[in-house]
């Protein structure tokens, strides 16, 4: 038996020259470069174990009832011919609907799969457009075109290429008098991927043609993900909606298949870096709700994003073969993607939030608001993600293995699964892949051939596995030169019966979020607070299907008495030791994991003003006089309610009085963290543009309370409403005047205002008139000692306004804007500058 192995330092270093292409599946044509793995045809795979019943609950649960259930897709559907719904919902649902069908191998789902595909075919005319005759938008179009090839690869139909060959003849013709527009325009990436996996198989050139106008036409998203620009539109929300944004993140992925720009390849991992810094949240994705939001923990994940996200990242280890993108398609399916449904999958929520301790009917502030966008229920919020949510597992399934460029397999993420596919010269390999991952550590691939065969086989060592994976083939130790983040290739000859166990080591790992809050993960696995929950049927919104809200049960403001530098010595590994995983082990009450943790209650952390959500947490470290107790946290994807960013305890510490200025003139917002609208760095200027919700939103510096202060920017006079500076702000929340403290601003018609906020309502102290035009820039300076508040304008050695208040004594500082008319909600803000007044420190 041969014991040669070697490692792959990294696939995403392999040039196209060093890649022939795997030559059992349809690898990339000259001209597009080469990638190191080749997608495996669609039921490749199966499922078994707690996998497989993720996907048992989808057929048995929304997924599989939906045509029953939710009215657009029922037989009025213009997408099978009806006058009813004739845009994305049908064809959304189709696109989880083949894979799952395909997957399971669930004949009444293939037929029922079927009716669907059939009149997407017969509905093509003669100059190969296709669809409802009453809608003529390119987006929708898109998706059919993604589930028919899924369909494809399952049955090869031989109708799908022709009629998709033709569709590509009549946009070739189309566009460039007809052009892509909004949803189209920002999606198209899925379109390009389309056409080149057409290409793969035709190889009729005039679709490379169609892939490049298609790139001309879209959103320049490598520009955008790599310079921050996604808020830098105006009133165009595409490149800040979060749906596009996730799905739009495997475009130049894609293009790059044909152009080969280092820059496309690059700004994947530079728009990454962007949208977390500013707007990440401990799930592992950026907050939307629906557009960016920053990193409040009150912002949410609309579950869209979650799966479309999931898909792009699929899409982009298959072409560059980087594990970072795998480790986050794992973070996604293992925390977000259960976290956003409920435990049988028989509803779903629209926003998954980070802290999610209460669902209650109600507005929350959010961008996009809908009443019932955090409750459990087969139409949460608006109802897009009760059709798109349903490809989630089954794509993560079938892209869980995938072929190499030298006729190897290789597992992409880790989960119970079965491949079979052809390796070598043309010989039928079947690997089955046993694991209690991501609860366990351990992963075997017992390999079955017809006859001793060399290949490689592909393992991934997760880039959070720091101290080191180990290897073993029939239990003898090997070698294998693996760093962190990359993919390891075992090259051997195997016989029938070898098993390759790989061990990856989890350790307890903390991570910072919003005011020095923590979140714990473990392995793959994010870990919140355990939340009781109280579930309470308010309606039925589709037949069979209740609607709930969820009251906790059981405290939730707990500090962590935890040393965030190295959390594990803290928390203590619950594992049932000996028992089988559960067929759920995302159920609260049998995950198989678990961690203890000692807390002290946090009495002062409450509901944000709105009673609907929690307030961001208190900036770290906190004390509190409450007695020790023991808690549990959790995976974050085993419980709908949850507390993910908690703070620890400590001595809040006094340091030396310190003055602070941004310029922004590295285009970046760091130490800052949002409250409403969306806000960004661009030419030297912090800027805020509207993003829905509430007219009134904040922008605060983390992490730092003052006492006696002034705080004092140069503000652009807006174009209707107000814009200034705040000072002693406590209890921030997403609203106008969600906040208590103190305010000073100018106004559009040249008004000054000295105000104070409590949370509930607004009150003017002292207000002024001066000559200022909007566009002009007025240096604002606002002072709180003791008890007096005043404002001054300029150099101005005299306040223009002033007031004696004393209601609020300490808080954090930062910048407002408030505007009814949301077209004209733009505010500009530079060279914010905050000074400790005095001999009194700050606290951080």
């Amino acid at each position: 038996m041969s014991k040669a192995v070697s490692a792959i330092v990294g696939f995403a270093l392999c040039t196209s020259t060093a890649l022939a292409g795997n030559s059992h599946y349809p690898h990339e044509r000259a001209p597009l470069q080469q990638t190191p793995f080749t997608a495996l045809p669609l039921g490749s795979v199966r499922a078994h174990g707690w996998l497989l019943h993720q996907l048992e609950m989808q057929r048995d649960g929304l997924t599989g009832r939906a045509e029953t259930s939710l009215v657009e897709i029922a037989s009025s559907s213009a997408w099978l011919g009806g006058t009813g719904e004739n845009w994305e919902k049908g064809p959304y649902y189709v696109k989880g609907l083949v894979p799952l069908a395909y997957t399971l191998d669930d004949a009444e789902l293939k037929q029922r799969a079927q009716k669907w595909i059939d009149w997407t075919l017969n509905s093509q005319r003669a100059d190969g457009f296709y669809g409802p005759a009453n809608n003529d938008d390119w987006w929708p179009r898109m998706v059919p075109n993604y589930f028919l090839r899924d369909y494809y690869e399952a049955t090869n139909d031989p109708r799908v290429l022709p009629f998709l060959t033709k569709y590509y003849s009549y946009m070739s013709a189309t566009l460039p008098t007809r052009p892509l527009r909004d949803w189209g325009k920002a999606r198209v990436g899925d379109d390009m991927d389309t056409a080149l996996w057409l290409y793969r198989r035709t190889g009729d050139a005039f679709l490379l043609d169609v892939v490049d106008l298609m790139r001309k036409q879209a959103y320049d998203w490598p520009t955008i993900l790599r310079e921050n620009a996604f808020l830098n539109f105006g009133l165009d929300f595409h490149p800040k909606h979060n749906v596009n944004v996730p799905q739009a993140a495997k475009m130049p992925a894609v293009s790059w298949l044909r152009t080969g720009d280092a820059r496309e390849r690059t700004s994947i991992a530079e728009g990454d870096a962007n949208l977390m810094r500013e707007n990440g949240t401990s799930l592992g994705l950026q907050s939307g709700t629906e557009f960016l939001a920053g990193r409040s923990s009150g912002q949410g994940v609309e579950f869209c994003s979650i799966v479309e996200q999931m898909l792009s990242d699929e899409t982009i280890v298959r072409i560059f073969g980087e594990g970072r993108y795998a480790d986050r398609l794992e973070r996604l399916a293992f925390n977000a993607l259960p976290a956003a449904w409920n435990r049988d999958l028989t509803a779903l929520q629209y926003y998954t939030v980070t802290n999610q301790v209460i669902a209650k009917r109600g507005r929350q502030g959010f961008g996009q608001d809908y009443d019932n966008a955090v409750l459990p229920g087969p139409r949460s919020g608006y109802p897009c993600c009760c059709f798109n949510v349903h490809h989630g597992w089954p794509k993560f399934v079938q892209s869980s293995w995938a072929a190499t460029a030298d006729n190897g397999l290789a597992a992409i993420v880790y989960a119970p699964t079965t491949v079979r596919a052809k390796v070598a010269d043309g010989v039928e390999a079947m690997i089955v892949e046993t694991t209690d991952y991501p609860f366990g550590d351990t992963v075997k691939f017992t390999v079955t051939v017809p006859r001793p065969t060399a290949f490689p086989l592909v393992v991934r060592v997760p880039g959070w596995c720091e101290s080191g994976a180990t290897f073993s083939v029939n239990g003898e130790a090997i070698t294998v030169a693996a760093k962190p983040g990359e993919f390891a290739k075992v090259d051997r000859t195997w016989q029938a019966g070898d098993v390759l166990s790989v061990v990856l080591p989890m350790s307890v790992r903390a991570t910072t979020g919003v005011n020095r809050s923590v979140s714990l993960h473990r392995g793959p696995l994010t870990y919140a607070l355990r939340v009781g929950e109280e579930w309470k049927s308010v309606g039925e919104p589709a037949p069979g299907f209740p609607e709930y809200e969820i009251a906790n049960a059981t405290p939730w403001n707990y500090a962590l008495a935890i040393d965030p530098r190295d959390p594990a010595k803290d928390i203590e590994l619950l594992v049932d030791a000996g028992k089988a995983l559960p067929a759920n082990p995302f159920d609260k009450d049998h995950t198989p994991v678990k961690l203890k943790a000692k807390a002290r209650l946090l009495p002062a952390w409450k509901l944000g003003w709105n009673g609907v959500m929690a307030a961001d947490p208190p900036t770290s470290p906190v004390k509190s006089a409450e007695p020790i107790v023991d808690v549990t946290l959790m995976p974050a994807g085993a419980q709908n309610l949850r507390v993910t960013d908690l703070p620890w305890l400590g001595v809040p510490s006094m340091v030396a009085a310190k003055a602070q200025t941004f310029t922004f003139d590295d285009s970046k917002t760091d130490g800052w963290v949002w409250h409403g609208g969306g806000w960004f760095a661009r030419d030297g200027a912090l800027r805020s543009v509207p993003n829905g919700g509430s007219p009134g939103f904040r922008a605060l510096i983390e992490n730092v309370s003052y006492d006696d202060v002034m705080v004092e920017a140069d503000v652009t006079v807006p174009e209707a409403g107000d814009a200034g500076v705040v000072a002693r702000i406590t209890r921030p929340s997403i609203g106008a005047d969600t906040y208590q403290g103190y305010y000073a601003g100018v106004s559009a018609q040249g008004r000054v205002t000295l105000g104070r906020a409590d949370g509930t309502s607004w009150q003017p102290l002292a207000e002024a008139d001066m000559s200022s035009k909007p566009g002009a820039v007025v240096r604002i300076k606002l002072t709180a000692k003791g008890s007096t508040i005043q404002v001054r304008i300029g150099d101005a050695a005299t306040p223009l306004l002033s007031a004696n208040d004393a209601t609020w004594s300490t808080g954090q500082v930062g910048v407002r804007t408030y505007c009814p008319d949301s077209d004209k909600s733009f505010g500009v803000f530079d060279n914010v500058r905050v000074e400790p007044i005095g001999a009194k420190s700050n606290q951080r």
